[in-house]
This record gives structure tokens, C-alpha cells and sequence, in this order.
């Protein structure tokens, strides 16, 4: 079954690449591509005239999926059927800001969100519920030089208080849980939040079987170490009521990768990219394809399926027509890293080009170009190459100066580990025993503190894996048998730490 579904990407992938150019997403496309019978189902009452709430609900459903610039078409037309569909320039709004993805909005879907968000505040909303929808995504768009995660509160704030205002609107409930999502904390303070939000989004499905927000939120809620096992069900069930829609199903994976399930994994997201490829009507490759390609790389490593895993690597190679978002940016740069990473082949990895592919607006995205870098890094550094471990470091430290000027929080965290996890292996290198356990150590717990983002299904490689790699170096047997156990507490069965536990003798 597995290997019939990769057979199916890759034709549909051939085909792909031989179509020319075609229009941008119209609703047309949209329908041709997926049937509103396949999206759930969803009872929002607007305003607006028949032919344009017909549209506004497609809009709507697609939203819940975040399969966001197919929505974005939808609410097009919706607007463009009733210009006075206020609720229509609410969905656009909504499509051009992405609350749970990392690396925020580019500057075009920017302009446009605020162009939507103009064009509402002229608008009557028609009702007081209406209103308060708008009043929440004007909230994203409205101040001056904010950040992302100042407008993401702001909007957050508003739409948590549209949920208590309107507690039988079923939608109010579902963003009011994406909203919860969206500022949780990291890492193992955030379990209680995540958890809460997971469990209304069960009580919601239980009044609504087939609403999206009910599976694809839980499923983000229940992405955690602590959690995953209660979103399991709801992972298996979510392609019952979206079994063409990209996202919808690459998301069970994350529950997956969870619980170290890699074949389940591997399959959805083979399945998820077949039918990107397939619906990729305005000749670019959706985010969700690179997306879909990084978890099944790393499910198939983690299973030992190396060749599968720089087959599908290869595939990701040729695309030219990618979308140039974040989700697209640390794919391509974090997926061609797993493989020597995670096989071991550290000079491989120190000889990752430095140069990405050019379809990519790389400085918008200095997080994703830091993953290339600690690979390059690391490899440099295990292969004995410390000249090329510092330079590595060097283009990591002007990356994390970057990324904290930008006021990327998590991101500033993630790569101080890694700048430590490099110099920790330097040291070690110089017979620094203890500066290394000691960096090494700390790299760990601050990787651990901040958590995995959902656009990765694992950092690049676990800080506390290479701490028991480390002290594996320095004879520590017993200390690293315990750190490897730690890291599988977060990353259950991954491939490294087993094989690692079984030389120690810990397995």
C-alpha cells in the first residue's frame, strides 16, 4: 500500500511538472479540485446574500483546514457575489495571517490582510456577532510596527472573548481554541493550556462530528509529548470527514511522530503530498508539499528506510515552483540535513552546499537558514573539521542576532542551543571534558525548555541525544544511557537513541 502511494506522487508529480503555468486559484479551481462535500461541515449564518454565503461557508471550511490560499479564493468570491458581504473581507483577512504557523505572514499576504482589513472597517457588519469576528481580525491588523506575536495576542485576546460572548456558536468555540493554541507557552508549561483546548475541541466534535476545527485543533492541542495518546483517535478519524484535503491529511502525522509510529506517519504524508501535487492548479507547489516531504523523510529514517527517505529527498530536489512562505523555507533547508545527520555521515553533513535554492526569499527566513547551518556546524565538528565548526558558528551567530533583532523569541533560544551543541563538540576536541559536558548539558535542557515548532516533526537533531552522545565519548556510560532515555521521553522510538541504547547496553 505504502509503496503504491509513492508511486502515485511521484506520477502525479511528473505530470505536474510538464503542465505550464495556469490562473491563479479562482473558486472554480477550487471546486474542480476538492468537493465541498469532502471539506465537513460547518453552520456559520452571515449576512450575505445566498450566492454568497454558498461561497463564504467553502471559505469557511477551507479556513478551518488551513488550506489558506484555496480559502482565500473563496472568500473572493464570496465578496465578489455580494460586495456587501462584510463577512467575505473577514475570511480574506483571515486567510493572509497563519496563527500557528512560525515565521509569520509575507510582506504580500501582509498588504493584502490589511487591504481586506480596510476595505471591512468601511463595511456594516450587519450583526452584533458579525461585528465581533471583525472586530477581532481588525485587531491583528490595526497599530504600527508591531511584531507578529504583539498582533497574534492582539487578535487572540479578542477572539477568545467572541467564544465566551457567543457560547453556542460553534465556530466562536473552534477559533477561540485556535486562539488558545496561538498563545500557549512552550515547551512542558504549556500542557494544561494545550490540554483544556484539546479537550473543548472533543466536547465540540461530540455537537459537530463532521467540523474541521474539531479535528485539526485538537490534533495541534494534543501535539506534545504529554498529550499525544489522547490525540490519537482523533488523528486516525480526521481524513473520515476531509479525505482529499492536503493539510487534513498530513496532521495526523504530528500525532504520530508523537508516538514514534513511522509507517502511519510516512503514508499520510505521501498521501498528503500526492494531493498537493494533484491540486496545484496555479502551477506552485502549496507549502504543505515541502511540509508533507520533511515528516515523511524523517519517518522513514527513524524506521530505517533510508533509500525511501533520498528518494522522496530527490523528488523535493527538482521543484523549482515552490511557494515562498516559512513552511517552504525550512523544509529545504532542514530536510536535505536529515539524512547524513541522522545516518551518522557527519562529513556528509559538513559538506551540505551553503547556498539554498533560489526559488526562496532566504532573508526573510534567517530560523529556517540557521537549521542548515547547525547541520553544516555539527557535522564539521564531529568529523574532527573545527576550523569549519567555527566558521559554522560564525554564520549562526549573525543569524541569531538577526532573528533576535526581529524579536523571534523562540527561534533566539533554539539556535543558542545549537551554537552551544557546535562548541560543546569543540571543546571536546580540545580536551575540554568539562566546558563540553557542561555546554552540552545546558544546550539540552534550554532545547528541551523551548519545545519542537509544528513546522518540524524534530529538531534537526535532539540536543539531549548528542549529550548522550557526548558522554558515550567521555566513557560516561551510565549518564549517557540516562540521557537517551530522557530524549526518548520527548522523541519516542527514534532510530539513533535506540541503536545508541543498545551499544551502551541500556536498551
Amino acid at each position: 500500500m505504502l509503496n503504491e502511494i509513492f508511486r502515485m506522487t511521484a506520477a502525479v508529480g511528473a505530470m505536474a511538472l510538464t503542465m505550464g503555468p495556469a490562473s491563479a486559484h479562482s473558486l472554480d479551481a477550487v471546486l474542480e479540485e476538492l468537493d465541498p462535500a469532502t471539506l465537513g461541515e460547518v453552520d456559520f449564518p452571515t449576512t450575505c446574500s445566498t450566492e454568497g454565503q454558498e461561497a463564504f461557508d467553502v471559505g469557511l471550511l477551507l479556513l478551518h483546514h488551513m488550506m489558506y490560499r484555496q480559502s482565500a479564493a473563496a472568500f473572493e468570491a464570496a465578496a465578489e457575489a455580494d460586495p456587501d458581504c462584510a463577512m467575505a473581507q473577514w475570511g480574506i483577512a483571515m486567510t493572509k495571517f497563519h496563527p500557528l504557523w512560525p515565521g509569520g505572514p509575507t510582506p504580500e499576504e501582509t498588504a493584502a490582510g490589511q487591504a481586506a482589513a480596510a476595505r471591512l472597517a468601511g463595511m456594516d457588519p450587519g450583526t452584533a456577532r458579525e461585528a465581533a469576528y471583525a472586530d477581532a481580525v481588525q485587531a491583528f491588523y490595526a497599530g504600527e510596527e508591531l511584531s507578529f506575536r504583539d498582533r497574534l495576542a492582539a487578535w487572540a485576546v479578542k477572539q477568545r472573548d467572541l467564544g465566551a460572548a457567543y457560547p453556542d456558536d460553534l465556530d466562536a468555540a473552534a477559533f477561540d481554541a485556535l486562539a488558545q493554541l496561538t498563545v500557549a507557552p512552550m515547551g512542558p508549561e504549556a500542557v494544561p493550556v494545550l490540554r483544556d483546548a484539546g479537550q473543548r475541541m472533543d466536547t465540540l466534535r461530540a455537537k459537530a462530528p463532521r467540523h474541521p476545527g474539531g479535528y485539526h485543533y485538537a490534533i495541534h492541542a494534543y501535539d506534545h509529548p504529554a498529550l499525544a495518546e489522547m490525540g490519537l483517535e482523533v488523528a486516525r478519524g480526521y481524513e473520515s470527514i476531509a479525505p482529499e484535503v492536503p493539510h487534513a491529511l498530513h496532521m495526523p502525522s504530528h500525532i504520530f511522530t508523537r508516538l514514534g509510529l513511522w509507517e502511519e506517519s510516512a503514508e499520510w504524508n505521501a498521501r498528503s503530498a500526492a494531493a498537493v501535487l494533484a491540486q496545484a492548479g496555479d502551477g506552485i507547489l502549496a507549502d504543505h508539499y515541502p511540509h508533507a516531504i520533511d515528516y515523511a523523510v524523517y519517518a522513514h529514517l527513524q524506521a530505517g528506510n533510508v533509500a525511501s527517505a533520498k528518494a522522496l529527498l530527490a523528488d523535493l530536489a527538482v521543484r523549482s515552483n515552490l511557494e515562498d512562505t516559512f513552511g517552504s523555507a525550512y523544509a529545504l533547508s532542514a530536510t536535505p540535513a536529515r539524512i547524513p545527520l541522522e545516518t551518522g555521515d557527519w562529513v556528509g553533513a559538513a559538506a551540505l552546499p551553503a547556498e539554498l535554492i533560489p526559488a526562496i526569499t532566504w532573508a526573510r527566513y534567517p530560523q529556517a537558514v540557521a537549521m542548515r547551518w547547525f547541520a553544516k556546524g555539527i557535522g564539521a565538528a564531529r568529523s574532527g573539521d573545527d576550523e569549519a565548526a567555527r566558521a559554522a558558528l560564525a554564520e549562526l551567530s549573525g543569524l541569531r542576532d538577526t532573528m533576535d533583532e526581529r524579536g523571534m523569541g523562540y527561534w533566539v533560544e533554539l539556535t543558542d542551543a545549537q551554537i552551544g551543541t557546535i562548541g560543546a563538540w569543540i571543546a571536546l576536541h580540545e580536551g575540554e571534558a568539562d566546558e563540553a559536558r557542561a555546554l552540552m548539558a545546558e544546550a539540552a535542557d534550554s532545547e528541551d525548555a523551548v519545545g519542537k515548532a509544528p513546522v518540524t516533526p524534530g529538531h534537526i537533531l535532539p540536543a539531549r541525544e548528542l549529550l548522550g552522545d557526548l558522554l558515550m565519548e567521555l566513557g560516561e556510560k551510565d549518564a549517557a544511557v540516562e540521557a537517551y532515555r530522557a530524549s526518548m521521553q520527548d522523541s519516542p522510538n527514534r532510530a539513533r537513541s535506540l541503536q545508541a541504547l543498545e551499544a551502551a547496553g541500556g536498551g
